[in-house]
C-alpha cells in the first residue's frame, strides 16, 4: 500500500547513465521513492555510478529509497560492485525492509 507521498519510477532496458525523471522525483517529493527493476536488462558502469551518487543525495535528503523486482543478474552486478547502498535499497545489509531483489 502506498501512502500519498511515496513515489515509483520503472527502468526499462538499459541503464547506461543517470535517469533525470528519478532525479526530479527524489528532489519533489519527501516520501519513500521505489525504483522497478523487472524490466531492466543491463546496468552500465555509468548507470551504477549515477545510482550510487542517487543513493548518496537520498541519504542527505532524507529519503528512503527502494530497489524492487531486481532480476538475477542485475542483483550480481550490484553485489559485486560492493556498494553498500545499492545493497540496502535491495532489502539487504542492515534493512528492515529484508530481501525484495
Amino acid at each position: 500500500m502506498m501512502t500519498n507521498n511515496e513515489m515509483r519510477v520503472r527502468i526499462l532496458g538499459q541503464l547506461d547513465r543517470g535517469v533525470d525523471e528519478i532525479d526530479r522525483m527524489l528532489v519533489s517529493g519527501d516520501g519513500p521513492l521505489e525504483i522497478d527493476f523487472s524490466a531492466c536488462t543491463f546496468v552500465a558502469v555509468d548507470g551504477l555510478e549515477w545510482l550510487e551518487e542517487l543513493m548518496l543525495r537520498a541519504d542527505s535528503a532524507k529519503r528512503s529509497v527502494y530497489f524492487v523486482n531486481v532480476p538475477p543478474v542485475i542483483y550480481k552486478v550490484f553485489k559485486v560492485s560492493h556498494i553498500e547502498s545499492l545493497m540496502r535499497a535491495c532489502g539487504g545489509v542492515s534493512s528492515n525492509k529484508g530481501p525484495v531483489c
